[in-house]
């Protein structure tokens, strides 16, 4: 792959976690403040839709990109519309208006992480997946930058340089997470009309073949046993990072962290994870995936378990550095092996279905239970802390013995010998 093509895949990355890492971080100290005043429960509802956007849209956008319109097409109309969706979500208040809007949003932007992978992964060619880590790292790179940029946002005495497009209001706001993400949505969302041309792929089958629905041929990949064992942990992954997302910056906010910092401070994770990304494809090669994936598995445990004690605080700023480890060395090489395990006509539909299991359950369920968990410990955030401890350690478990370790191998197209899914 030419380095134009890389530059242009990075952009891409960039700017697909650039627009998330605003509003996400931010957005429960928005929901919480006294202009919109939603209850915990209720926040815990509202995180739930990019949980609900993660099970219905990814596969129709990647069913459609799979068989009906090029990639990068269903990518830019994503972002047009969903920029949009964000810049009226932050001028609202009420529990419904903001739910709604965020569940049509999300709808929207969860599939094209799967799509962002996809393109990618097509672009780069066959032989070429271990480029994977180095492009993916530019979303994290993005993470930071979002986060990064809107603390010092926050923090300017002279926010009218900063904030030319945002003249409405006098100071600086929680709601500007949302404001700012719409309007770089709408600009990446133009640019993705300039990727690489990716259009479905036609493969040769019988006709009965051909007719099949993306999203059917992907979810026969559960017929795989290691395939399997991987989504089921993955879901329950997806759990814990619902925890991360919901709770920490509160978590930040009640063990005396700046509110206006929290945002900064956040991105420590992103900041391990761009130091370590990189060596993913050399950590696989040498212990392999299995072995990976439960290093970053046991970062997250150690993690929660940590939060749990609550104190020293430096302690607790320096443990979010363990989300980034744990990010990279599971999620990162779960979607390598989900490009592996796909056959070329479904890769959009199959990385998806990934989204679908972590952001999509998994999410639901987490973020519906830290709203209910947070009131019913009244906000003691060890025993807060202690489920997702819990439960990481059990996913730990579970991967151990039941997925099979093999080395991610460079084959276009696996069959059913491929070793990579035995």
């Amino acid at each position: 792959m030419s380095l134009g093509l890389n530059i242009r895949l990075s952009i891409m990355m960039f700017l697909q976690y650039f627009v998330w890492g605003i509003w996400l971080p931010i957005l429960g100290i928005h929901l919480g403040s006294e202009e919109v005043g939603l209850t915990p429960a209720q926040i815990g509802w509202v995180y739930t839709v990019y949980g609900f956007g993660a099970i219905l849209g990814p596969f129709l956008l990647g069913q459609l990109a799979d068989r009906y319109m090029a990639t990068e097409r269903v990518l830019g109309l994503a972002h047009l519309i969903g920029g949009v969706l964000l810049l009226v979500t932050a001028y609202v208040t009420g529990f419904w208006p903001i739910f709604l809007l965020l569940f049509a949003y999300c709808n929207l932007y969860m599939p094209t992480m799967g799509l962002t992978n996809s393109i990618t992964f097509r672009t780069a060619g066959e032989g070429n997946q271990d480029l994977f880590p180095g492009i993916r790292l530019w979303g994290t790179i993005g993470w930071i930058a979002a986060g990064l940029l809107f603390a010092a946002y926050r923090n300017s005495t002279n926010v009218a340089a900063l904030r030319p497009l945002f003249d409405l209001v006098s100071e600086p706001s929680s709601r500007d997470c949302l404001r700012i993400s719409g309007v770089v949505s709408l600009f990446y969302g133009l640019y993705c009309f300039t990727l690489p041309h990716t259009p479905p792929t036609r493969v040769d089958h019988d006709t009965t073949q051909v007719k099949k629905s993306a999203i059917l041929e992907s979810l026969e990949l559960l017929k795989v046993k290691s395939f399997a064992v991987l989504v089921l942990v993955a879901g329950l992954i997806g759990i814990m990072l619902a925890f991360y997302f919901a709770c920490e910056n509160i978590f930040l906010k009640d063990i005396g962290t700046p509110e206006e910092s929290i945002g900064g401070y956040m991105v420590i994770g992103q900041v391990a994870e761009a130091l370590v990304i990189g060596l993913v494809p050399f950590v696989v090669n040498r212990f392999g995936v299995k072995n990976t994936m439960l290093l970053g598995a046991g970062a997250w445990a150690v993690r929660f378990g940590l939060s749990s004690i609550g104190q020293p605080w430096w302690l607790m700023i320096a443990t979010i550095g363990l989300h980034g480890f744990a990010f990279a060395f599971f999620f990162v090489v779960a979607q390598m092996y989900v490009d592996r395990a796909a056959g070329p006509d479904i890769k959009a539909t199959a990385q998806n279905l990934l989204i679908f299991i972590i952001y999509g359950l998994g999410t639901i369920v987490g973020s519906l239970m830290t709203g209910y968990v947070r009131d019913y410990f009244e906000n003691d955030w060890r025993k807060v802390w202690a489920g997702p401890f819990v439960l990481t350690l059990i996913c730990m478990v579970i991967f151990a013995l039941l997925f099979r370790d093999t080395a991610i191998q460079k084959k276009s197209v696996v069959t059913e010998g491929d070793p990579l899914l035995a």
